[in-house]
């Protein structure tokens, strides 16, 4: 009888460590544990993940191109940039000749993503590692921001939504093609076990109308991921 509370016992933790480190990636034990699981894999993660660049150009960044086509020249600020991806696709699209401000808390993610970006576009992109919880950037100073597969692994997700969201410059007269936010949001059933994490797609929408947004679009991307995108109008301005 001991075995088998034993046998359980072992199981429960087994279980329990599957769905914190492997699952949710650490999401339940704070920003730091996060930020080293992801610099475990920093050298194996663009191998993991497969991206495709037809489909990251065809679903990324032509449509972000596309909508900064009066002002190509946009610095676009990608929260949780990871190994560079929105930034790799952005570039290969012709017409975008802004820059792009890299940020993330994991420095071996960045290391990689430095190695790969700054040899042919190091006059067009910054890398700052820094908290997303708390952006380095004064408000509504960004025509565009995003992030990526990354908002389920903050610490607080609606308020890493709400921080982008402050630092995102509004569209207006100046930045008529500006105030962007595109990101992301888990689906599926491995969502199901991340509890405060995810939203179904009514919870994300009713949390991004207390925002300053509009043009709320939520699309079907991948397997797992729902792409957003919303446009920030000033405060008080009807949607």
């Amino acid at each position: 009888m001991i075995w088998l509370l034993v046998i359980f016992i072992v199981l429960l933790i087994g279980l329990i460590l599957y769905w914190q480190l492997i699952l949710a990636e650490g999401a339940y034990l704070g920003a730091p544990l996060v930020a080293l699981l992801y610099d475990w894999t920093a050298e194996r993660y663009n191998g993991i993940k497969e991206f495709s660049d037809f489909e990251e150009d065809f679903t990324l960044g032509r449509p972000l191109a596309n909508r900064l086509y009066v002002q190509p020249d946009a610095t676009v600020l990608d929260v949780a940039t990871g190994t560079g991806r929105l930034a790799m696709t952005l570039f290969r699209q012709p017409s975008y000749r802004g820059k792009i401000i890299g940020l993330d808390r994991a420095s071996k993610m960045l290391a990689v993503a430095r190695r790969d970006l700054e040899p042919q576009y190091r006059d067009r992109i910054i890398f700052i590692q820094a908290d997303a919880m708390a952006l380095p950037f004064a408000d509504n100073s960004l025509p565009v921001v995003s992030s990526l597969e990354a908002l389920e692994f903050y610490p607080d997700p609606k308020h890493g939504i709400a921080e982008m969201v402050r630092v995102l410059k509004p569209i207006s007269a100046e930045n008529p093609d500006g105030g962007w936010l595109l990101t992301t949001n888990r689906i599926g059933w491995e969502a199901k076990l991340m509890p405060g994490k995810t939203w179904s797609r009514s919870q994300l929408e009713a949390i991004l109308e207390q925002l300053p947004l509009r043009y709320v679009d939520i699309q079907i991307w991948e397997t797992i991921y729902d792409l957003v995108w919303a446009q920030k109008i000033n405060a008080g301005e009807e949607g």
